[in-house]
């Protein structure tokens, strides 16, 4: 065991001692998270939700339901004139009034901006439904009344006992895959790939050219010494690059993992996979910018494939399945369902299993065809 963790930390040393180790494991990664961080969070990305009212009404109908907008989290601004700018408005007809006094069906108008934020929209289309079961229960409880404009000479003790709570249903989403708490685990998802492809294949392909492996294997390790060792250096190089991400993260964007326990679980399986599939391409593949060309090609396949550039749960179906050939879909998956949905151990272990499966037949493709000679 000594031995394995010998070959496993030299392989690392010499991964971190590379010039441009860092660039691609940091630099280039965090600009590909400033990038697709911000374009998923959208323009106007405002965490309390605004709401514009346009109220047309010319009775009082009109601004009493105004009155049941008002509640903690959303901020209001009516007008009477269509504003030029606005992220989301609501309009309030000419004859609201005069169609609640008739009992007679409507329709109210929500425009939004394309680039309003989701989750701020969600909040408002709530407290839009909110004010609309206010004001029908009261409608209801008067409904006997002839004249409904009585509704208003008199004020009832009723008229505000009307109470709504709203709650997500249970194993829904409990918060909207975007921004930074998305785009992180993505990217990372993508450039673990990459980069353990890229670097583990490339030792393995120099080290068998150069006839360090036939040295390391004549010398007092066993062939699973050597081959333990370098499955052990790729997965702490992924490992090592996760590590310096979530930092990154953490630090500059308050990025959120839900459980740590089961993300960091997460991430260790996906790695034990993707060292696997390194050795494999470094033992058959027998030139640096070939396995360069074929680790990019691969990782960028299963990351769109995977949903790390944008959330699986919007694509059609049949990519969503076509999608399940990438092990960075189940890792992808387990992320969501902790991050997005608060989910545990219970709703994620069939994706480590899946993963481990990906593990066992990189594993087996992997001792196949390693070979210590060219």
């Amino acid at each position: 065991m000594k031995k394995i963790w010998h070959i496993g930390y030299l392989d690392l040393k010499l991964m971190v001692k590379d010039k441009a180790f860092f660039f691609w494991v940091l630099i280039f990664p965090l600009v590909f998270i400033l990038i697709f961080g911000n374009l998923f969070q959208g323009s106007k990305t405002d965490t309390k939700a605004s709401l514009t009212v346009l109220n047309r009404d010319q009775g009082r109908w009109g601004a009493y339901f105004v009155e049941k907008l008002k509640a903690p989290g959303i901020e209001l601004a009516v007008q009477p004139t269509e504003p030029k700018e606005y992220v989301r408005m609501l309009v309030i007809p000419l004859d609201f009034s005069a169609k609640i006094e008739k009992r007679a069906a409507q329709t109210l108008q929500l425009k939004k901006d394309s680039d309003a934020n989701m989750q701020a929209g969600a909040v408002a289309e709530t407290k839009i439904a909110q004010a609309m079961v206010k004001l029908i229960a009261e409608l209801v409880i008067y409904g006997n009344q002839r004249d409904i404009k009585a509704f208003f000479d008199t004020r009832s003790p009723y008229r505000d006992l009307v109470l709504v709570r709203t709650r997500l249903p249970k194993d829904t989403i409990v918060k909207i895959p975007s921004g930074f708490d998305h785009v992180i685990p993505g990217i990372l998802v993508q450039f673990v790939m990459m980069m353990v492809l890229i670097y583990g294949g490339i030792s393995v392909m120099e080290d068998r050219k150069r006839r360090v492996l036939a040295r390391i294997l004549y010398s007092s390790a066993s062939f699973a010494e050597l081959f333990g060792g370098k499955f052990l250096g790729r997965v702490l190089m992924g490992l090592l690059q996760s590590a310096i991400l979530i930092t990154a993260g953490k630090l500059f964007f308050h990025l959120n993992l839900g459980n740590i326990w089961l993300s960091g679980l997460n991430i260790l399986v996906f790695t034990l996979a993707m060292a696997c599939l390194s050795i494999f391409v470094g033992s058959v593949l027998k030139k640096e910018e070939l396995i360069v060309g074929v680790s990019v090609l691969t990782a960028n396949m299963f990351a769109a494939l995977g949903g790390c550039w944008w959330p699986a749960e919007i694509v059609p179906p049949t990519f969503r399945a076509l999608g399940m050939i990438s092990p960075a879909y189940w890792a992808m998956d387990v992320f969501h369902k902790v991050i997005f949905f608060g989910k545990g151990f219970d709703a994620v272990w069939p994706n480590f299993l899946v993963l481990l499966a990906f593990t066992a037949v990189f594993m087996v493709l992997a001792l196949r065809f390693f070979k210590i000679n060219e």
